[in-house]
């Protein structure tokens, strides 16, 4: 499902998602092509979920190293749009297939994408859905964009959108992350 959400979001050409406006970013300070920046930059954060207590799964990797490669067969079989209400009709239904494939990925538990690793990692440590994932896609914005990465209307959309509809969707699924207990707390010491 992502290796279709992505591709329209890039076609609707009003913006991607936060984690591809890091890796253009990226891409655009070192040279290095988007599949290689992707790989990279799945790593960087796969080490940052570890950090906060989430280790990336089987699915994880094998996610990073399939959804490079389908990108571009559904890129080629999606047209170029110019009329604005197509556009926006691809940036709404990539942000909501991709919204479903975030809830369906990590539901299973067999291994979550880059800043899905992220956002479990913050719920690991007791944030709640919504800011966990603003955190988990407003870094890579960030950073992206102080790299020189591709940003338009649609990114802030979806940076602002998918906290509130993976946490639809994860209670729809009845998922209950694992949580620690703060340190320093009774609780943290079983009590």
């Amino acid at each position: 499902m992502v290796a279709i959400g992505v591709p329209m979001l890039i076609r609707a050409d009003l913006g991607v998602a936060p984690f591809d406006v890091f890796n253009t970013g990226v891409s655009h300070a070192t040279g290095w092509s988007l599949g290689v920046c992707f790989v990279v930059d799945a790593m960087i954060f796969f080490v940052l979920g570890s950090l906060l207590g989430v280790r990336p799964g089987w699915g994880s990797i094998v996610g990073t190293t399939a959804i490079g490669p389908m990108v571009n067969v559904v890129l080629a079989i999606i047209p170029k749009q110019h009329a604005m209400v197509p556009r926006l009709a691809l940036l709404i239904g990539g942000s909501l297939i991709l919204a479903v494939a975030v809830c369906l990925v990590v539901s299973t538990e067999l291994g979550a994408g880059p800043t899905e690793v992220v956002m479990l990692g913050l719920m690991h440590r007791g944030m709640g859905i919504v800011p966990a994932r603003w955190i988990s896609d407003g870094t890579p914005l960030v950073v992206g964009t102080l790299l020189g990465g591709a940003i338009g209307p649609g990114t802030l959309l979806f940076a602002l959108s998918m906290g509130p509809m993976v946490k639809f969707g994860l209670r729809r699924l009845h998922y209950e992350p694992r949580r620690h207990a703060p340190v320093g707390t009774d609780a943290a010491f079983g009590v």
